[in-house]
């Protein structure tokens, strides 16, 4: 199922968790005024337009996402040093090689279908000690979302529309030999474990839905959806507490330097 403009508008509203998840990477990142920075996954452009205060009008952010309709949201708000375009990870050939201080990819990696070849590209446009950011899902942590989506979709009639690019999670033996490949020698990798809480399932599917640009329902038709959903609603609600639903994740937070 593509984006669509009320997916991204929704997420506007409710994506605190993967704003507050880029946060702490950048506050690892140390970017500073001057700095070009690519914004990989930039999404509604809400990090890239942070990032433009940090840099400067000296310094520029561009964003890449392949949602028009987020980019679309994005170029509504930009500020005078940022640009924001339709496009991939895998492919930066708009880019000249060497052009960027730091490559910032936030909540992204685990959408992208083509990982090692994303992460040559990262490499190939940051300059010489340029830094590449990282913060995903690890796949060293199986979070509650990942066995509901897995214990429903599995099931008839859901399992013979399996999902046509499923989200990677890499492990980190997997992301360090991503790294070593591409030439990130230098790197810094911590495990940032938070809780993404709601006040009931329907926030939660509400949640995923847009966070995954309405791929939390694999490639099944749209008169089939209705009903997976409220079947996840019953396996969300069997979390549910007093105080409403708490899932916890474990984020794999990169630094590489580039050499």
């Amino acid at each position: 199922m593509p984006d669509t403009i009320e997916l991204a508008r929704g997420y506007a509203l409710v994506n605190d968790t993967q704003y507050d998840a880029g946060m702490f990477l950048l506050q690892r990142l140390e970017v500073a005024q001057g700095m070009k920075v690519l914004d990989v996954g930039c999404g509604l452009g809400n990090l890239s337009n942070y990032i433009a205060d940090l840099v400067k009008l000296d310094g520029s952010v561009i964003g890449i996402d392949p949602s028009k309709e987020r980019v679309a949201i994005a170029l509504e708000k930009r500020k005078p040093n940022t640009s924001f375009y339709v496009g991939v990870a895998e492919d930066l050939s708009r880019f000249p090689t060497a052009s960027f201080d730091i490559v910032y990819v936030n909540s992204t990696l685990h959408w992208v279908r083509d990982q090692p070849t994303a992460i040559k590209e990262f490499a190939r446009v940051l300059k010489s000690g340029g830094r590449l950011g990282v913060s995903g899902g690890s796949g060293d942590y199986l979070t509650a979302q990942e066995k509901i989506k897995e214990a429903v979709l599995s099931k008839e009639p859901y399992c013979r529309y399996p999902e046509e690019s499923p989200p990677k999670f890499l492990k980190q033996s997997e992301l360090i030999a991503l790294l070593d490949s591409a030439g990130f020698s230098e790197r810094s990798i911590v495990v940032n474990k938070i809780v993404k809480s709601t006040k009931d399932a329907d926030a939660m599917i509400e949640w995923l839905d847009t966070s995954s640009s309405g791929k939390t329902y694999g490639s099944m038709p749209m008169n089939l959806r209705p009903r997976a959903r409220e079947e996840m609603k019953v396996e969300w609600n069997k979390l549910l507490t007093p105080d409403g639903i708490h899932m916890e994740m474990e984020l794999l937070v990169t630094v590489a330097v580039k050499a």
